[in-house]
């Protein structure tokens, strides 16, 4: 694994850790949020097939294990979320679909979140509110360089409590970025384009 790939997998254990007992801690301060989840994710183009021949280039669906704390500021909670995702490499067109095995893609994707409440159902906290911001995207990808890329990312969710401080989460995500893909490593007849990224996870949130 890259270096700095490594160190961002390192990171994130620590950072569960500090952030778990963020709320404790810092009760007194304001109110924090944690969330962690898993969901299922897709995508689209990244690559333009300049031929018309059909073809796209891609990561394989894969899911994504997410990590965030945020805080409120009246209506508004700011924060950052964390996910991880590995896919394969898969080529399809015309009815066809291949799948290299020995090609890994991996993402660590940082987002930098305001969410806001759009609808609350009864007073134990449920409803469905809106999230959106800037993402920054780790890509590396087997046998070459890791790259950077810059995204956007907006979701709904829905939350249902479990208990006061707990909820349960269902999310359904779209994103934009530049592709996972440099032009020096395709084929000449194709192109480097915008990903499209899509995802519905389930999770938990702890806090107020």
């Amino acid at each position: 694994m890259h270096g700095v790939a490594r160190r961002i997998a390192v990171a994130l254990p620590l950072l569960a850790g500090a952030i778990g007992v963020a709320p404790g801690v810092r009760a007194q301060e304001g109110r924090w949020r944690v969330t962690a989840g898993a969901s299922q994710a897709w995508f689209g183009g990244g690559v333009t097939d300049t031929t018309g021949g059909g073809l796209t280039f891609g990561p394989t669906p894969s899911v994504a294990w997410s990590l965030g704390a945020d805080h409120s500021l009246g209506r508004v909670h700011l924060g950052l979320a964390f996910s991880y995702l590995s896919a394969s490499l898969q080529v399809s067109g015309s009815g066809v679909r291949i799948v290299s095995e020995d090609t890994q893609l991996r993402q660590y994707q940082m987002a930098a979140l305001a969410s806001i409440q759009l609808l609350r159902l009864g007073g134990a906290g449920a409803g469905f509110s809106l999230s959106a911001g800037p993402t920054v995207d780790l890509w590396t990808v087997t046998d070459t360089d890791s790259r950077t890329r810059v995204g956007a990312l907006v979701a709904a969710v829905f939350a249902a409590p479990i208990t006061p401080r707990w909820m349960l989460l269902a999310s359904a995500a779209g994103s934009l970025s530049g592709s996972p893909f440099n032009a020096s490593e395709l084929p000449v007849e194709f192109q480097p384009s915008t990903l499209l990224g899509g995802r519905i996870g389930i999770g938990l949130r702890y806090g107020d």
